[in-house]
C-alpha cells in the first residue's frame, strides 16, 4: 500500500510538471497569455516557499516529509494563482503567502498527523479572504491544455478508482449549468456544457484538486456524496444569500465532509479536547 501511494504521488508530480512545462512552451508560442518568464519565476517562488515552510514544520514536528507532495502543492498554486512578473512584489508576496500557508495547514490543521484540507485550496482560500484578492484559476482559461489534463489525469483516477466520485461531481456541476442555461435547443444545451466543461477550470479542478487522495473519503457511497456536494458548491449558480462559493472554498467544504464522515477520526479529535 505504501508503494502504491508513493507511486501515485510520483505520477501526479510528473503530471503537473508536464502541464506547467506545456504552459511555458505555449506561452513562448503566444498561445498562453502569461509570459514564460513570469511562469518560471512564480514556480521558483512557490517551490522555495513550500520547501522552506514544509522543512521547518517537519523538523519541529519530527514528521517525515514527502518531496513529491511539496512540489505538487507548489505546482498547483502556480497554476491557479496568476503568474507574477519578477518586479511585482505585491503579487509575489501574495503567491509566497499562499504557498506558505498551504504547507503550514498540513501541520496546523491536522488530526493524527493527517491534514484535513487540501493544502493548495486552504492557502488560496485563506489568503484570498485575508487580502480580498481572489485567485484566478488561470489554467482553466486555455482549452488547449485540456487534452493533456485528460491524458495524464485519467490513468491516475483509474489507479485511485475515483470514477464514481468524478462522475457525481460532473453530473451535478454540468447539470446545474444546463439547468441555468437555455434549454430551448440542443445547440444552447451544448453551449452551456462547453462553457462549463471546456472553457473553465472544471477539468483541472476535477482531475487534480477534487481527487487528492489524502482529503478524499474512503468508500464508494461517501465518495459519490463527496463529489456531488463539491459539485453543488463549485457551481457558479450556488450561493447562500449574497455569498457565492469559490472553487477552493467548495473543495474545503468537501474536505470537511470527509473528516466528519469518518467517525473514528472524529472520536479521536473529540478525545483530544476532552
Amino acid at each position: 500500500m505504501l508503494f502504491r501511494r508513493v507511486l501515485t504521488y510520483r505520477l501526479t508530480f510528473y503530471y503537473l510538471a508536464a502541464i506547467l512545462l506545456a504552459a511555458m512552451i505555449l506561452s513562448l508560442l503566444g498561445v498562453v497569455r502569461p509570459p514564460w518568464v513570469n511562469l518560471a519565476f512564480s514556480a521558483a517562488i512557490a517551490l522555495a516557499a513550500c520547501w522552506s515552510v514544509n522543512w521547518a514544520f517537519a523538523r519541529v514536528c519530527g514528521a517525515a516529509s514527502n518531496w513529491e507532495s511539496v512540489c505538487i502543492s507548489a505546482f498547483i498554486i502556480v497554476l491557479i494563482v496568476t503568474p507574477s512578473a519578477p518586479g511585482d512584489f505585491a503579487a509575489l508576496g501574495f503567491l509566497a503567502l499562499v504557498s506558505a500557508w498551504a504547507m503550514a495547514s498540513k501541520y496546523i490543521v491536522a488530526v493524527d498527523r493527517r491534514h484535513l484540507f487540501n493544502p493548495a485550496a486552504f492557502g488560496a482560500a485563506l489568503m484570498s479572504l485575508a487580502f480580498h484578492r481572489p485567485v484566478s484559476w488561470w489554467v482553466g482559461d486555455y482549452w488547449v491544455l485540456l487534452p493533456l489534463l485528460v491524458l495524464g489525469g485519467v490513468p491516475i483516477i483509474a489507479r485511485l478508482r475515483y470514477f464514481a466520485m468524478l462522475g457525481s461531481f460532473a453530473v451535478v456541476t454540468l447539470g446545474l449549468s444546463m439547468a441555468h442555461g437555455s434549454l430551448s435547443s440542443l445547440a444552447d444545451m451544448a453551449q452551456s456544457l462547453s462553457r462549463m466543461g471546456i472553457h473553465s477550470m472544471f477539468g483541472f479542478f476535477a482531475l487534480v484538486m477534487l481527487t487528492e487522495p489524502r482529503t478524499a473519503p474512503l468508500g464508494r457511497w461517501r465518495q459519490i456524496v463527496y463529489g456531488a456536494l463539491v459539485g453543488l458548491l463549485f457551481s457558479p449558480f450556488t450561493h447562500i444569500g449574497s455569498y457565492y462559493f469559490t472553487p477552493e472554498v467548495a473543495l474545503l467544504c468537501g474536505n470537511l465532509f470527509t473528516f466528519l464522515s469518518n467517525k473514528r477520526r472524529v472520536r479521536r479529535w473529540a478525545g483530544a479536547f476532552s
